[in-house]
């Protein structure tokens, strides 16, 4: 791995394992502070509680993919290729909601998107070469 190749594996894993922690952390207290009676209210056509639930998933996932990425096992890359599919199907789906019902979150969600879609030519290159 040359010098390039090492600064992006580092912020990459720096990467994942800050969304990671911000996507569980803040899906665990939505899920806390949610009335039980609105978690379960169909709001056009979508349960909320699903929604906190694949987030606190994809957390998780994340930071299991940044922690694989720090202790460089033989499948990070391809895990961490795997996670990447899983935060831009996330934040695809719900860029839209955000949009509507709050805006500095879909700033957020729009700069994850991206960084994402830079991460995957070295993330299919890494996979390809292990």
């Amino acid at each position: 791995m040359n010098r390039k190749d090492r600064n992006i594996h580092h912020f990459l894993l720096a990467f994942l394992i800050v969304v990671g922690g911000y996507m569980a952390v803040s899906s665990g207290l939505d899920l806390a502070a949610a009335n039980q009676k609105d978690l379960f209210s169909i709001d056009n056509q979508d349960i909320p509680v699903f929604m906190y639930i694949s987030q606190l998933l994809i957390g998780f996932v994340s930071l299991f993919s940044g922690f694989m990425l720090w202790l460089r096992t033989p499948r990070a890359f391809s895990f961490s290729l795997f996670n990447a599919g899983l935060l831009m199907a996330f934040h695809l789906n719900n860029l839209g909601r955000a949009i509507y019902e709050n805006p500095t979150e879909a700033i957020f969600m729009a700069v994850i998107l991206i960084i994402t879609l830079q991460s995957l030519p070295f993330l299919i290159r890494q996979n390809q070469r292990g």
